[in-house]
Formats: structure tokens, C-alpha cells, sequence
């Protein structure tokens, strides 16, 4: 693959600067200077990244993380969603959109997204409290992130996946 949408690809090994192992980047350049879109593998996560996204670019741009300007979550028609969950099941992709990825898994469209558990609910701290990784632990190894929702979402990781270096994907 060359491109996409039309924009350049460039495949990139990762792994000399970061703990991601490949990726590729989308260079929207042509169109809007100085932007990219670049898309990292790690383990089985995906972690994917707007460079210095404008609202030339972005502006109009609605999906399941929200509208471009706002953050706001909104249905395929365009209503207001609060509940994320909900909000997950309403983008979930259907047959007849495009296909992404080169197989499929379970579950697929009409049976409804597997639901995370809730982070700070019963279930967390049973696990938290049968887990060989303790909280502790997950804290320390994510102590190097800035921002809170990026530490908040780390040390969730490591519990879910009991597995530190997670951390690594972030």
C-alpha cells in the first residue's frame, strides 16, 4: 500500500525509538502542512495518533471518538450520546462498510460488541484483589505519564491484561 485516501504511506520500524514494533505514518502534507496520522502496533494494542490535526482537516470528522472540535459523542445520525457503551455499539461497523482488517473475529455485526467492565466497579476490585500484579505495582509502572487519563488508562491495562509492560503502549 502506497496510500491512503489518496495520502502518502510510509511504513516505519518503530522499535529503535519507541517500545511499538511497527507502524506507518500517513502524511497528510500534501493537503495540510505539518499534519500526519500515524498508526503504532504493540503486542496485540493499536495505538493510533493525529499530528497537529486542524479544523481544515478534521473539522468536520464525527466517529466514536467524538466531533473533531467538541469531543462530543454522537450516533451515525448525528444525536448527542453520553453513555459510552452505548456510543461503542452504535459505530460498532457494519456489513456493508468497508473492510479494515485483513480477517475478521467475533463478534461481528448484528451480535453487540463485547462490554468492558467498569473500571472502578465491584468487578475492578475483585480482580484487583486476585490479581498477581497489584495496583501498587501498575501505579509505579506508569508513573512516567503526564497526563492522568493516559496514567489512569495504563495502570487499567496492567490490571486487565496482568501484564507491566503495557506500560510500554503508552
Amino acid at each position: 500500500m502506497d496510500s491512503l485516501g489518496g495520502f502518502p504511506v510510509i511504513f516505519k520500524d518503530r522499535s529503535k525509538y519507541s517500545h511499538y514494533k511497527a507502524g506507518l505514518d500517513i502524511d497528510l502534507s500534501p493537503m495540510f502542512p505539518g499534519e500526519k496520522i500515524s498508526v503504532a502496533a504493540w503486542k496485540e494494542s493499536v495505538r493510533i495518533d493525529v499530528k497537529n490535526g486542524s479544523k481544515a482537516s478534521f473539522g468536520k470528522s464525527v466517529g466514536i471518538l467524538g466531533k473533531f472540535e467538541s469531543g462530543r459523542t454522537l450516533s451515525r445520525k448525528g444525536a448527542l450520546m453520553d453513555d459510552f457503551v452505548e456510543c461503542g455499539q452504535e459505530w460498532q461497523v457494519l456489513p456493508t462498510e468497508p473492510m479494515l482488517f485483513h480477517e475478521t473475529s467475533v463478534p461481528q455485526f448484528p451480535a453487540k460488541c463485547v462490554e468492558l467492565e467498569d473500571p472502578q466497579g465491584e468487578r475492578r476490585r475483585r480482580r484487583l484483589d486476585e490479581s498477581g500484579i497489584k495496583e501498587k505495582e501498575a501505579e509505579a509502572a506508569c508513573a512516567r505519564l503526564e497526563d492522568p487519563s493516559d496514567r489512569k488508562g495504563c495502570v487499567y491495562d496492567i490490571i486487565v491484561t496482568q501484564d507491566l509492560d503495557i506500560a510500554g503502549a503508552y
